[in-house]
């Protein structure tokens, strides 16, 4: 049988969490920093606004969303530090390149290997912490995991904003054998490069766990995707559910800025930095207190808790999402902003927990690569276009809060039921995954 044992040391454990989750802060940095340089590389490139969207969004959701798939079913079958080793060098060197680009295709072509190097490594990820910790640690490691990459994604433009002010207003830099390279050019260079150095770090320093005696001797599944077997459905009913308060987070994070401007005539520097602020306190917060209130009261045989932790927090984010709509003023506003972002961060890890607890570690990298594939299309595809084809019924561009107050009030709800209909199944899937594991 499985055993929920640890297979290493505590110290070694939080040591790998640590050093993965800066990886994870990496991974955000080098996939967000993208849309503080459009307007460099647009004048530079000659591109226009459509060829920009494309590199941002959809180039990167498609090829992350679909890679993870296959990635995620080989992280149950091969070396997971093998794969994260690799796959970081192709990510962080396709960043690092992005900085010689001199046209849409290239660059097009660097994206897309950074969306298929960072597909790999929360599916790899996930399976190394379930096997690196106890049953009733796992919550709380995969918490601070996700927690370190919520801080990469408000601290990206942080990081590339701090390049450029210390850059100034140089039109060229001189780097030893490179020669003179453009601001822009130097913060792909300079963001790219952690994530080769962790790479290394980690194949020094962090060695591959060995898996449950009854993973090796495991028959290999045949073509056709396990996670979608009619067992896992309840897990795949809360992927849908928690994706659906992922939309309203990530929708209303791409149009906070531009409402605090249109509304309430902020400077959009000055949006930066009281959104950012209030992003990095809300989302890591709501991570770290929620996996430790899940753990706490599983400990204590709640098994309903996991499922029920997440309709809470789709219920009260939605609601704060809707009220910010309503607000009359922007600090208001900000205030149920970060409310919304709290609930529904700190609760959307529920789905990335439910894996570690429910499914053996022969398939916890596909089912998470899965989960990865229905929130990757539902919130980056959904959200953000949804609020503006909201705004747009309701008179345009400045009504922005049209599309908050809707899509709050549909994807709350329907998110929250998906996952009440899940709840007993999932409750089950527990209780055989703890017989399983006894």
């Amino acid at each position: 049988m499985e055993k929920s044992g640890p297979v290493v040391g505590p110290g070694r454990a939080w040591y790998a969490v640590l050093l993965l989750g800066t990886l994870y802060i990496v991974a955000f940095v080098d996939r967000a920093i993208l849309g503080l340089l459009v307007e460099p590389i647009k004048a530079d490139l000659g591109l226009t606004d459509n060829q920009m969207s494309l590199l941002i969004g959809a180039t990167f959701a498609v090829f992350y969303s679909l890679v993870g798939v296959p990635m995620g079913r080989l992280a149950d079958r091969v070396s997971r530090r093998r794969i994260i080793i690799c796959t970081a060098v192709l990510w962080g060197a396709c960043t690092f390149a992005s900085g010689f680009a001199a046209s849409f295709v290239f660059l097009c072509l660097m994206r897309i290997g950074v969306a298929v190097g960072e597909a790999a490594l929360t599916p790899s990820v996930t399976s190394l912490i379930s096997d690196m910790f106890p049953r009733e640690r796992r919550a709380r490691a995969m918490g601070v995991y996700v927690a370190m990459g919520n801080l990469g994604a408000k601290l990206a433009y942080v990081i590339g904003g701090l390049v450029l002010a210390a850059i100034g207003t140089r039109l060229l830099i001189e780097l030893p054998l490179l020669g003179g390279v453009k601001p822009w050019q130097l913060v792909f260079m300079i963001v790219g490069a952690p994530a080769l150095l962790i790479a290394v770090l980690i194949f020094l320093t962090l060695p591959e766990p060995p898996r449950p005696a009854t993973a090796e001797a495991a028959p290999t599944r045949g073509k056709g995707l396990a996670a979608f077997d009619a067992r896992w459905r309840p897990l795949i009913l809360m992927f849908l559910g928690g994706a659906l308060g992922q939309a309203i987070a990530v929708g209303m994070s791409a149009w906070a800025p531009s409402y605090l401007l249109r509304e309430f005539g902020w400077k959009i520097s000055d949006a930066g930095i009281y959104l950012g602020s209030v992003s990095t306190v809300g989302g890591v917060a709501g991570v770290l207190i929620f996996t430790n209130l899940v753990e706490w009261l599983v400990r204590r045989g709640h098994l309903i808790a996991l499922p029920m932790i997440l309709v809470c927090g789709l219920s009260a984010g939605s609601a704060f999402m809707v009220a910010s709509g309503f607000a009359p003023a922007p600090h208001l506003f900000l205030a149920f902003y970060a409310l919304g972002l709290f609930a529904l961060s700190g609760t959307g890890v529920m789905c990335m927990v439910a894996v570690q607890w429910t499914a053996p570690t022969t398939l916890r990298g596909e089912l998470m690569s899965v989960y990865l594939l229905i929130n990757s299309l539902l919130s980056m595809g959904l959200g953000p276009s949804a609020i503006t084809v909201v705004s747009g019924l309701f008179g345009g561009p400045q009504h922005l809060s049209a599309g908050f107050i809707v899509i709050g009030l549909v994807c709350g709800p329907l998110g929250a039921s998906l996952v009440l209909a899940a709840c007993r199944p999932l409750v089950a899937l527990h209780r055989e995954a703890i017989a399983r594991d006894a």
